[in-house]
């Protein structure tokens, strides 16, 4: 089904040379929704046969509109439910994309639904807008995609880079909240991704590159400034925060400025949990604050920023057990073994971790 693409490493996932190309549009800002067809016609994008990809629930209503806007402009339009982030699922799309022979993916929804699209694009080798419900996680502009496996087991892969990002503030300022504080989490931790790729660096065990570092650092530090009432002139800060660590991870050809030893707890976390996880910047925020309790440093001003935003400081908050955090952080290295942190340089037995913890969420 590909169409020749050649492939560069990603971290643990290959990203195809031919789809390593910045957006062509990034749009943020209130009431984008009804307008996206016209916003892409505009870019010269394909629009005669589309593959529209929604998840159910409050998102369905939101593509239900976008769908109308792109009829409207002669677009033939293919709505295409989509609830599950699986291999399984990325494949039947793709399928789906080749049957029709669609000139374009449209994705309206959340990270799951994003994530699916991004993989049916790359594999079809059409290019995808993304279209975000919920700013959760940077996932709505990278190159790498969050799915499960048939045993349910988690990992980053290959995707399209969108070839458009269309954020309405209206929109992913409806969401529940958990799903903007969440966003906060994702996009403070690429402080300690940063630190960790330097350190990867230092011991000859990766390649550090200063200017996605910067992008994703910069992008970061604009969500320690944010306050807790996330409003919609914040939302925008944190939406265009996201969209930076994509790009980041883009110019650097890895998701290294974006991920670290907190990502692998996280990851950790997915596979204790399983369809109990929590969201995914939930969990990040408290590796975040493991890793840089590891590395010696206080988590004082990430905890801060947390606690303002509504983020859990500690693992009780979200109804996890510090024995059960312990086991993630002991198993987090093996999640991605050629991925250098902090983690490998500190004992993990599991007393050294006990006292790391309590560390970590002193407050």
């Amino acid at each position: 089904m590909n169409r020749g693409a050649s492939y560069s490493v990603v971290g643990d996932a290959a990203v195809p040379q031919s789809r390593r190309l910045f957006p062509r549009v990034l749009e943020i800002g209130p009431g984008k929704l009804d307008s996206v067809g016209a916003i892409l016609q505009r870019a010269g994008l394909p629009l005669d046969r589309v593959l529209l990809v929604s998840g159910g629930g409050r998102t369905r209503p939101f593509s239900q509109r976008v769908s109308a806007g792109l009829t409207a402009l002669g677009a033939e339009v293919h709505p295409r439910l989509e609830p599950f982030a699986t291999r399984a699922a990325g494949e039947r799309l793709a399928a789906e994309a080749a049957e029709l022979t669609v000139d374009l993916i449209i994705a309206v929804g959340g990270g799951r639904v994003i994530d699916v699209a991004k993989t049916a694009a790359l594999a079809w080798e059409v290019d995808v807008v993304t279209v975000p419900t919920s700013v959760a996680h940077d996932g709505i502009s990278s190159p790498v995609a969050s799915l499960t496996d048939d045993l349910g087991i988690r990992a980053s892969l290959p995707a399209a880079m969108p070839a458009a990002v269309i954020v309405d503030i209206d929109v992913v300022q409806s969401a529940p909240f958990s799903t903007l504080r969440a966003g906060v989490g994702d996009l403070v931790s690429n402080l300690s991704a940063v630190e960790d790729w330097r350190l990867a660096d230092a011991r000859g065990r990766d390649a550090y590159d200063a200017y996605p570092a910067l992008m994703a650092d910069g992008a970061a530090r604009l969500a320690l400034r944010l306050d807790g009432a996330l409003r919609p002139g914040a939302v925008e800060l944190l939406a265009r925060g996201l969209i930076l660590s994509g790009l980041a991870m883009l110019a650097a050809g890895t998701s290294r400025p974006c991920s670290g030893a907190e990502h692998l707890i996280s990851h950790s976390l997915d596979q204790l949990l399983g369809d109990g996880a929590r969201l995914h910047g939930e969990q990040v925020a408290l590796g975040t604050l493991i890793a840089t309790a590891a590395r010696g440093q206080s988590p004082a001003e990430y905890r801060a920023t947390f606690r303002r935003c509504g983020l859990a400081t500690h693992p009780a908050e979200l109804g996890l057990s510090m024995d059960l955090m312990v086991e993630a952080v002991m198993k987090a290295p093996a999640t991605r073994p050629n991925r250098y942190t902090i983690l490998d340089e500190i004992d993990l037995r599991r007393p050294a971790v006990t006292d790391l913890l309590v560390e970590a969420f002193s407050s």
